[in-house]
């Protein structure tokens, strides 16, 4: 797979550029003379990359340029065109409008520009985002990454100024090497399934580990054994139960108690009806009693007549006659009343005898469950169970959680140690598979390690050597560095432009190695030149240009005042069919989005 070209729907401010399928130069010319000893230019040499990339489906943020300054680039639509393994051609069109959205077309012929022409169809049109890249990847089939998809590679082939510090991991991977170093294992022919299992298992024995931890902190006794744990808990569960058994023995009685206590409330409502119809009844038998007694006559007639004699009046014996007639009508008539009178007296007696009785043995039940009820040891024992019975259950729950603590850390260590033994044995395997691979020359390992010596020596005249082993972690660790002229390691690659030739010829070693298998075809190398003295900057644009004539389409970004002069002390120039894109600071139209900087 290789570039073909890229433009968009604005070609006056990006304009379209065609690749070649060899040797790509975007040219910068410093042309103002304050930027001559400028580092950074903001022509758009970097972006160009950045731009690929987002046509290549790249995820983007808000902090992606073309996101981040959406006012500017909103109604820009790009597309880019790609020629496949299979010889066809391929044209992928992605928005910033709606940037999860894809549109693919498949073509036999190159050159196409789809960008003008609305009645063009599109094979697949407006994909959603997960759907496109899915298709794109069966369309591109880079058989040789599998299972990775194709976005890996293209982040390796997109070497940008950030991503020169580090040979093998890129700006992108900083601190995951799960991410990368099984990908790298596999390029250079390792079984990377072996790398991968090591990250898993590494995570799954430090998650362990850690549970482990947590384990033990809520154990609180690191010291105490699960036989003790379980003998302290059925001790003390046979002292809940004998607890909650006496609890439920004075929660009789004091069940009987809150009775009493109603008893009471309901005896003295008792007491005072009865008191109450008491006095009722003893006002009404003073009142019979008063009416028996007015019934009685105190008139006597011989006392009346002897008054008469001595106040020398003459009672007449006709008047006493009819006096003592009027008495004995008088008594005739109350005989009734008299009758009535006594019987209700002795009913009110027999009620009054009764109501007597009545409350006092109703005093007397009130006196003995006042009793009861005044014996506070029961309420005080009872709190002390209570007390006992609540402090013995936390501690039941407490010996249950240390339990289940206990039994959590051994199956877990259980567990750990099943992980532990199965790392040892990923890495055994691991360490049979590095011998076996840098022990055979036939391997791919070894002819990337070759042609990563060879080109390094052709571009600075060192060979380089490419190492790797399973680090103290248990994990596989690459290594690339510079020999002198004895094959002894020097720190030339520690600076910063010898780092940057290096990077390039590891990519350039894979691509070569792996230029006879479905793999990406094409590296983009950003200031590659930038740094080195002229003789190396001629060694390497020959080794590019040689790897260009092999099928390696290769983008070289490069500023006018890096170019070096030649033997004939003549200022280097590339052909210009190589150059695909002229750059300059001489405004807007030298930029690659000819418009004011952002």
């Amino acid at each position: 797979m290789r570039l073909s070209s890229l433009y968009s729907n604005k070609p006056d401010i990006f304009g379209p550029i065609q690749f070649r399928p060899g040797l790509n130069v975007v040219l910068g010319e410093i042309r103002l003379p304050e930027n001559k000893k400028a580092n950074v230019h903001n022509l758009g040499k970097t972006t160009l990359a950045r731009v690929i990339d987002f046509c290549l489906c790249r995820g983007v943020t808000r902090d992606f340029f073309l996101i981040k300054h959406g006012e500017l680039f909103k109604e820009f639509v790009f597309y880019i065109e790609l020629h496949t393994i299979d010889g066809d051609y391929l044209t992928i069109r992605r928005s910033i409008e709606s940037p999860t959205k894809l549109s693919i077309a498949k073509h036999s012929v190159p050159n196409q520009d789809f960008s003008g022409d609305p009645l063009i169809k599109w094979d697949h049109e407006n994909l959603a985002f997960d759907v496109g890249k899915q298709l794109l990847e069966g369309l591109f089939g880079l058989a040789a990454v599998k299972p990775w998809d194709f976005r890996k590679p293209i982040g390796y082939a997109l070497r940008t100024q950030n991503d020169f510090s580090d040979v093998f991991q890129l700006a992108k991977h900083r601190g995951k090497h799960r991410e990368w170093k099984p990908y790298v294992a596999h390029i250079l022919g390792f079984d990377a399934r072996l790398v991968k299992k090591g990250y898993e298992l590494s995570e799954t024995i430090d998650e362990l580990k850690r549970t482990i931890a947590t384990l033990r902190l809520e154990l609180g006794a690191s010291e105490i054994e699960l036989d003790q744990i379980r003998g302290l808990i059925e001790l003390t569960s046979k002292e809940v139960a004998d607890l909650e058994s006496a609890v439920k023995r004075f929660d009789f009685e004091l069940q009987d108690a809150s009775i009493n206590t109603i008893l009471v409330n309901e005896l003295d409502e008792t007491i005072a009806s009865l008191n109450g119809r008491r006095y009722l009844l003893s006002r009404t038998r003073k009142r019979l009693l008063d009416s028996l007694q007015a019934q009685q006559i105190q008139f006597r007639p011989d006392i009346a007549e002897k008054l008469f004699e001595e106040a020398g009046v003459l009672f007449p014996n006709q008047i006493t006659k009819e006096f003592s007639d009027l008495i004995r009508f008088n008594k005739e008539i109350s005989e009734e009343r008299i009758q009535y009178l006594k019987e209700e007296l002795e009913e009110i007696n027999i009620e009054l005898k009764r109501i007597a009785e009545k409350l006092e043995a109703v005093n007397k039940k009130r006196q003995a469950e006042l009793a009861f009820l005044s014996d506070t040891e029961t309420f005080s024992k009872y709190r002390d169970l209570n007390e006992r019975l609540v402090g013995t259950k936390n501690e039941l729950a407490t010996l249950e959680r240390q339990r289940d603590a206990l039994l959590g850390i051994g199956e877990h260590e259980k567990q750990l140690r099943r992980i532990v033994r199965e790392r040892e044995d990923q890495l055994e395997a691991l360490q049979s598979d590095l011998d076996a691979c840098s022990g055979s020359n036939e391997s791919r390992y070894s002819h990337i390690r070759a042609a990563l010596a060879d080109l390094s020596e052709q571009c600075i005249g060192h060979k380089a050597l490419l190492t790797s082993r399973v680090n103290k972690e248990g994990n596989l660790e690459f290594h690339a560095e510079y020999l002198d002229t004895l094959d002894r390691p020097t720190s030339e690659d520690e600076g910063k432009s010898f780092r940057q030739v290096l990077c390039a010829a590891y990519d350039l070693a894979v691509a070569r190695v792996l230029l006879p298998e479905d793999f990406i075809r094409f590296v983009y190398h950003d200031g590659l030149l930038e740094g080195l003295d002229d003789r190396i900057k001629l060694n390497v644009i020959s080794v590019l240009r040689n790897l260009a004539d092999l099928g390696i389409q290769q983008i070289l970004t490069v500023i006018d005042s890096d170019l070096p002069l030649t033997l004939d002390g003549e200022k280097f120039a590339f052909d210009d069919e190589e150059i695909v894109l002229h750059l300059h600071d001489q405004g807007p139209q030298g930029r690659l989005f000819r418009m004011a900087t952002w």
